[in-house]
C-alpha cells in the first residue's frame, strides 16, 4: 500500500487492483485474496472515498503532521502494537491500553484484544471508550443544533433528544408519544415488518433467545 501511494496508483480502481496483485505475486501469495483489509473496500467506495482522500492530501492548508498521519493509517503502518509485532519490534499484539484502563478499575487484564488502529479508534477499546464516545455525542449534538437552525419558521419538526441519547422506553415516560401510538403497537408492528427480514447469523443467538428484545431494538 506504501508503494501504491508514492505511485500515485490508487485513484484509479483497476491501477490499484493490479497493484494489489501485484504484490501478491511478489510475495509469492497469488492464490489468496487480492486484498485482506478494510483499505482498498474503503478506497473502491464510488464517488466517496479516494475523491475526498485525495482532496485531503493535496490540500495545502493540512497540515503535514495531519497529511503524514493519515497515510500512514491507509498504508497500515500506524506504530500500534500489531504493527509493532509484525516488524519484530514488540512481542505482543494485546492492547496496552485496555490493559491500563482494566488495571485502574481493577478488573482482569486477561484476554486482551489486538492493539490495531481500527480498535484504539473505536469505542470497544476500554482505553478510549470515554474519548470515544464523548467524540460521537458531540458530533449528534452539533447535526441536531444545525438542523434545528436551519428549519423554517412553519416547520413542525422538534427533536426529543438533542442533548442526550434515549431508549424507547425513556422516551415513552418521558414525552407523550401515547398520543401519538402505544409502545406496544410500536413494538408490534416493528415485529411484522422484522419477520420479513432474514436474520443474520450472527444474530441469531440473540434472536433466538430473547424474541421480544430483539425485535424491540
Amino acid at each position: 500500500m506504501v508503494k501504491v501511494l508514492q505511485q500515485d496508483t490508487w485513484i484509479d480502481d483497476r491501477k490499484l487492483l493490479k497493484s494489489c496483485v501485484r504484490a501478491r505475486v511478489e510475495q509469492g501469495n497469488i492464490n489468496h485474496s487480492a486484498y485482506g483489509t478494510w483499505t482498498p473496500d474503503f478506497m473502491f467506495r464510488q464517488n466517496e472515498s479516494r475523491a475526498f482522500l485525495g482532496k485531503y492530501l493535496n490540500d495545502l492548508r493540512v497540515p503535514w503532521r495531519h497529511q503524514r498521519r493519515e497515510m500512514m493509517a491507509i498504508a497500515g503502518i500506524i506504530q500500534v502494537a500489531k504493527w509493532l509485532a509484525k516488524i519484530k519490534q514488540r512481542s505482543d499484539v494485546s492492547c496496552r491500553l485496555c490493559q491500563k484502563a482494566r488495571e485502574q478499575r481493577g478488573a482482569s487484564a486477561e484476554n486482551l484484544p489486538e492493539e490495531t488502529y481500527g480498535h484504539i479508534n473505536s469505542a470497544f477499546c476500554d482505553g478510549m471508550t470515554t474519548t470515544v464516545t464523548a467524540a460521537h455525542h458531540f458530533i449528534w449534538r452539533h447535526l441536531y443544533a444545525s438542523i434545528q437552525t436551519a428549519q423554517t419558521p412553519t416547520s413542525n419538526f422538534r427533536f426529543v433528544t438533542p442533548d442526550k441519547e434515549s431508549s424507547m422506553s425513556t422516551l415513552w415516560q418521558e414525552e407523550e408519544f401515547n398520543q401519538i401510538c402505544r409502545r406496544e403497537s410500536l413494538m408490534e408492528k416493528a415485529a411484522d415488518i422484522d419477520k420479513t427480514i432474514v436474520v443474520k447469523e450472527h444474530e441469531r443467538a440473540r434472536y433466538d433467545y430473547d424474541l421480544t428484545m430483539f425485535y424491540e431494538t
